[in-house]
């Protein structure tokens, strides 16, 4: 077991613990949502979704840039401990959902993450 990140106080006031899969679910979301050299280290972590969607109209573009940046991103920095099987972006009235379909590395089970990402400041 490890700690969930980000940190949680869990039961009895300790801090929450997450099994394996569960820590790699919290590792794809804070890496999408973190900005490039927001962590120190390392100074490349993070995609940067959550900051860069705010004020970009709602379109087809940055969905498939959102598509891309998360693939290549999550692939660079995770590729050791994870296969990205599949992402998908839908628009939901000011927001983009974004679905991450990965799979655990040796081997283990496809696992499926969500998040709903700020857009449509322009919209």
């Amino acid at each position: 077991m490890t700690v969930r990140q980000p940190w949680r106080i869990g039961a009895g006031r300790r801090l929450a613990t997450a099994g394996p899969t569960e820590h790699l679910d919290d590792l794809v979301r804070i890496f999408l949502l973190t900005g490039t050299g927001e962590r120190l280290p390392p100074p490349g972590f993070g995609a940067g979704l959550g900051a860069a969607t705010v004020l970009e109209p709602l379109s087809d573009a940055l969905g498939a840039t959102v598509v891309a940046r998360a693939r290549g991103s999550l692939t660079e920095a995770l590729g050791d401990r994870i296969q990205v099987i599949d992402v998908k972006v839908t628009v939901q009235d000011s927001t983009l959902a974004a679905e991450v379909v990965y799979r655990p590395l040796p081997a283990g089970d496809s696992r499926t993450v969500t998040l709903d990402l700020p857009g449509g400041g322009l919209a």
